[in-house]
């Protein structure tokens, strides 16, 4: 597909890196340096905004250095659409967020991924597959919000469910009497519903959604 003639290089007043280049002054898991990439100006328009909210919610603020493997590429799929954009890490000064370290701070990975998921309505993140462990991949293809039918988007309620809130769970994407009891349990303990509310299954789905 033709490459969008949008491009930036700063997202949320952010300069975004490239940061998967051979020389290891530039390569994953550092800065990177700065780089322009390719997407529509609906799909910048929606990570500005994606990570202008990042800043506002995350007590370290504004950060210094985003890093990216990429944004359009000259292949099928969002990211030849130029709707598409893998997020390897965030750097703040006193903070370096890297996709990969996720099982070293799961609950900041959940936390940035709960705002990602509020704009985009992909979000393949480490527990999705292998090739998804150093990087989210977002893209707009479809509606942001929960549905139960989607494994990305179940095994991060998954993820959330056991790793923010404790409760022991299985991460396998499936939406199934362990996750709907959970998910149920947590929406009263949260006070987001009552048990009458949420006394089926579809109920506790409507209530996610």
């Amino acid at each position: 597909m033709p490459r969008p003639n949008n491009t930036f290089m700063k997202l949320g007043g952010v300069p975004v890196h490239y940061d998967r280049y051979s020389d290891s002054r530039y390569c994953y898991g550092t800065r990177g340096k700065p780089y322009t990439f390719y997407c529509t100006d609906e799909f910048e328009a929606r990570l500005d905004a994606c990570f202008s909210e990042v800043w506002r919610i995350c007590p370290l603020g504004r950060a210094e250095v985003i890093t990216s493997a990429g944004a359009y590429v000259n292949k099928p799929g969002a990211h030849g659409a130029g709707r598409g954009f893998d997020l390897d890490a965030i750097f703040w000064p006193e903070k370096d967020f890297v996709a990969l370290y996720y099982q070293q701070d799961r609950g900041f990975y959940i936390g940035v991924e709960a705002v990602l998921r509020k704009h985009f309505g992909n979000v393949l993140n480490f527990e999705y597959n292998t090739a998804h462990k150093d990087h989210f991949h977002l893209d707009d293809l479809s509606e942001a919000g929960f549905s139960t039918g989607s494994r990305a988007r179940v095994l991060f309620l998954q993820m959330a469910i056991a790793f923010v809130f404790g409760n022991r769970i299985a991460l396998d994407g499936a939406f199934g009497s362990e996750t709907s009891t959970a998910a149920r349990d947590l929406l009263i303990d949260l006070g987001m519903a009552t048990a009458n509310d949420v006394r089926t299954r579809g109920a506790v789905e409507k209530h996610l959604s």
